[in-house]
């Protein structure tokens, strides 16, 4: 059975490179997608997602309180973070609210999947260069 996938990113070109990068795996797929924290929030209710993908900057709720939401209401769903800025001084509040990972979006060609990988086996994705 295929691992689901949530994406959540305000930009759909964003949206679409991660869907790409995700659907490489024939053992992935994106079940949903989200412009902003308050759908993203919606479509993990409704779908339990096995991973988020999340924008720490979006719309309407940011990502940390996104995190925290969909950690509460579907505690199996592994959250991986991602954003375009330093975010290393947010990981201990990251890790606190439940997000497994962490992926800087100039890195998420090369990291994304090993990220994903490494959350669905238990580990978590911190990197040192984030």
């Amino acid at each position: 059975m295929a691992k689901r996938i949530l994406v959540a990113d305000d930009h759909g070109s964003a949206r679409r490179s991660l869907r790409t990068l995700i659907t490489r795996r024939q053992d992935w797929e994106v079940c949903a997608e989200a412009a902003n924290g308050v759908d993203a929030v919606e479509k993990a209710k409704t779908l339990a997602p096995d991973v988020a993908v999340l924008d720490l900057a979006m719309g309407g709720l940011n990502g940390v309180e996104v995190a925290s939401a969909i950690r509460a209401s579907c505690p199996n769903t592994l959250v991986i973070a991602t954003s375009m800025y330093d975010a290393r001084p947010l990981f201990e509040r990251l890790q606190t609210v439940g997000v497994k990972g962490f992926v800087a979006k100039n890195l998420l060609g090369t990291d994304l999947l090993p990220a994903i990988d490494a959350v669905l086996t238990g580990q978590s994705w911190f990197p040192s260069h984030a």
